[in-house]
């Protein structure tokens, strides 16, 4: 038998074809969102650690793109935590950092010992499997 025959069906149409007709695809079973804030943050001296952006679970996958900007007389470090390892940022007194990483799990900040002021612009975007 030829898929002659089952090609002139309407679309959706079911028959028995002893073909090798090729499959149709499946749905697309994936799925991307997107996520933007814009947030400030501030800590004093004795902060140990300002999370200001967690990943939960841990093993979904986030590309993370953004700016910190840092408004205090002061230094602050920025630690993205990555699946890949961790990479430290300083960003000096009024000064921003732009960025993009992927596999990112959460961006902390700390203070070099005094109270500091920012803000944190973001674009997260990640990628998930639609069960």
């Amino acid at each position: 038998m030829s898929c002659k025959h089952n090609y002139s069906q309407p679309l959706g149409f079911i028959s028995k074809c002893d073909c090798k007709c090729p499959r149709r695809p499946e749905n697309d079973r994936f799925k991307t969102l997107s996520f933007e804030n814009c947030v400030p943050f501030s800590g004093e001296s004795n902060t140990v650690a300002n999370v200001i952006f967690d990943v939960e679970p841990n093993s979904l996958p986030v590309v993370l793109a953004g700016t910190i900007e840092n408004f205090s007389n002061d230094g602050i470090n920025v630690i993205f935590e990555r699946s890949s390892g961790n990479v430290t940022r300083t960003i000096l007194a009024n000064s921003s950092l732009s960025f993009v990483y992927d596999d990112v799990t959460r961006v902390s900040v700390f203070g070099f010992g005094q109270v500091y002021t920012g803000s944190f612009k973001f674009h997260a975007t990640y990628t998930f499997e639609i069960e």
